[in-house]
């Protein structure tokens, strides 16, 4: 099933471009389910190493998700072509990966790190029945700085940073509750063409503008009061046409109203009126896509009258909302 030639058969690229994909006829069942209609998929085994990959440009990023399952302890070795920023979110497990020139980095579980990285091939031990889910929101020099003006504080460790692969953030983010719905709707989303790629290149967007407000933010709400920010979360996606009330969310949620704002900010690293409206856009863009209901009824759905809404989906994912419907 190797999609490379004996003597690589270990790498597994990080970045750039890939011609044809996997046909699925050869691609296990098990994995069958995981893949993405929008992805360029590549899915390979190499002694007891089994990997799924799947990539997408989208617009300033390009996306890439891999799946690795390892049944014996082996390495395999990540490659990248060219200098690039990647915004790496770690899942069901942590490995530590060796970089040319570079410290070894332990890649911990449930967390992101920004990384950058020159061209070259790295090395990264897998041990016995390893299953782990890498997923890799990349970005070229080249665009870096126009997605970070708005972030001085990261801004400006960029400007400054020397030559030589180097991981940006030296401790690792955990991946909050609202990070975690992101990247689960990029893992699931089934739309096609032009839909995929609008959606995906704005949960992009959204991961990355998170991740430069945690570098930017300290993280300063006590740990008690944790459970009681993802219960706001968890109400606002639960109930999307629901106002975004502060006074409310305090009664409901035994939070401090004149406490609300700050720290749902420090903790979640978006604002609760974002989140708010971020998960608006959503609904809404499902049921556009849908096509099951009029723009009158998907209004109601999200709280919001029907010119105003059609307004801030154009605005947020850059769209006409006609287009979408044809």
């Amino acid at each position: 099933m190797s999609a490379f030639s004996h003597g690589d058969a270990r790498l597994l690229p990080l970045e750039g471009k890939r011609i044809g994909n996997t046909n699925t006829a050869r691609i296990p069942e098990e994995y069958l389910q995981l893949l993405l209609p929008y992805a360029n998929v590549h899915c390979w085994q190499n002694g007891q190493v089994y990997v799924l990959s799947q990539h997408m440009l989208l617009g300033a990023y390009s996306l890439w998700i891999h799946d690795v399952v390892a049944d014996g302890a082996q390495d395999i070795l990540p490659y990248v072509p060219h200098p690039l920023y990647t915004l790496h979110y770690m899942f069901e497990s942590g490995l530590d990966v060796r970089t040319p020139d570079a410290e070894p980095f332990h890649l911990e579980e449930d967390t992101c790190n920004l990384f950058y990285l020159e061209p070259g091939v790295s090395r990264l031990p897998l041990e016995e029945d390893l299953k782990a889910l890498s997923v890799l929101i990349n970005i070229l020099p080249e665009h870096i700085s126009a997605l970070t003006k708005d972030f001085p504080d990261l801004h400006k460790r960029l400007q400054q940073h020397r030559l030589g692969n180097q991981v940006i953030n030296k401790q690792p983010f955990t991946v909050t509750t609202v990070n975690r719905m992101l990247i689960s709707r990029i893992l699931t989303c089934r739309y096609l063409r032009d839909d995929a790629a609008v959606f995906l290149e704005r949960c992009c967007a959204d991961l990355f503008r998170i991740f430069c407000r945690q570098y930017n933010v300290a993280m300063v709400v006590p740990p008690a009061e944790n459970d009681n920010y993802n219960k706001v979360f968890e109400y606002m996606r639960t109930y999307p046409h629901a106002r975004c009330d502060l006074r409310y969310f305090s009664r409901m949620f035994h939070i401090p109203e004149h406490e609300m704002e700050a720290g749902f900010l420090s903790y979640f690293a978006i604002s609760i009126h974002d989140c708010s409206h971020m998960l608006k856009m959503m609904t809404a863009f499902d049921l556009i896509i849908q096509h099951g209901q009029s723009f009158g009824d998907i209004a109601v759905r999200i709280g919001m009258d029907t010119e105003r809404m059609i307004q801030a989906i154009e605005a947020y994912y850059n769209i006409k909302v006609a287009a979408q419907r044809n």
